[in-house]
Formats: structure tokens, sequence, C-alpha cells
């Protein structure tokens, strides 16, 4: 009974993973540029270049959580690629889920757009930052217990059709 009221269960649980595009892959310095979002709880501080980089604006969510809005990318950028981060944080200021990031490449103002390059140098994120969105082995076992109730159940329902049936004998004669 409990493994029907635990597959009967809505999948509705929420991941800590934020999603974060931007409308335009390349702009120049000093440019705007819209950027949206969704899987967001609380404001999301859109930040240039580092988790920590700076803020370029607080966008709030909406009742189905989600972000969008226009960001300005600092006059002082140089020509590069760039990741903007939307960080939510708890009441200590301590980004409280993994943030959404988007890439996207700065031109050089008045010049050629820049060649692909091999991609952002990797950031050290902080230590307090929330990452374990992977199964924990609770969850494991509880999918493993889900799938073995299942293909119990699928055996004595098969075994039910396919095994002989026994006549009630009545204890008459023939």
């Amino acid at each position: 009974m409990g493994l029907l009221v635990a597959l009967s269960l809505p999948a509705s649980a929420r991941h800590n993973f934020s999603m974060l595009e931007v409308a335009a892959q390349e702009v120049a310095a000093g440019e705007e540029v819209v950027v949206s979002g969704f899987s967001y709880t609380d404001t999301a501080f859109i930040r240039f270049g580092r988790v920590d980089g700076p803020v370029l604006a607080a966008l709030e969510p909406t009742d189905d959580d989600l972000i969008k809005g226009t960001v300005r990318i600092p006059e002082t950028a140089p020509a590069g690629r760039y990741v903007l981060y939307a960080v939510q944080q708890d009441e200590a200021g301590n980004p409280s889920r993994f943030p959404g990031r988007a890439a996207l490449t700065v031109a050089a103002l008045g010049g050629p757009p820049l060649e692909a390059a091999a991609g952002p140098e990797p950031e050290v994120l902080p230590a307090n930052l929330i990452v374990a969105d992977a199964f924990s082995v609770g969850d494991f076992v509880a999918v493993a217990l889900a799938a073995v109730g299942v293909a119990s159940l699928v055996t004595l329902v098969v075994y039910g059709l396919v095994s002989p049936r026994r006549r009630l004998s009545t204890g008459q004669g023939s």
C-alpha cells in the first residue's frame, strides 16, 4: 500500500538549480541586454563575471518563479567572454542556491566581433555554496525499492494470468 501511495504522489519537488538566459549572445560594453530565467523563489541578483561580481540588477520573481529584466553591461568591461550569474541569497547575504548562469561575449566598442574563444576560465565558487543536487543514497534506495515493488506486482499479475486454475471438488462423485 505504501508503494502505491509513493508512486501516486505528484512529481513536483523543487530542484536546487535555477536557469538563466540572455537575449543576445554578444553585446558591447555599456549596452543593455535582456535576461530571463526560471526556478527563482527569491530576489535574483544578476552579477557580472563572478558569483561575487558587481550587481547589475535585482530581479523579483513572479508567482510562477520566473524572472525577466534588462541589465547594462559595465562600460569598463574589456572585450571578452563573460558569465552573468543570477544569485539568490539568504538573510546573511550568502548564496542560498546554485546560481543560474548565462555566457555572453562583450565586443569592443565600435570594433569587430571577437572570434570564438576557448571559453571562460573555470571559477572557484565560495565554499558555502550549496551544490549538492545529485541523487543521495536515500534517493537511490527509494527508487530501487519502488522498482522492486513494481516488478513484484507485475510478476504476480502475470503469474495469476498464466497459471492453471484448479477446480474445487465438491465431494460428489462424477
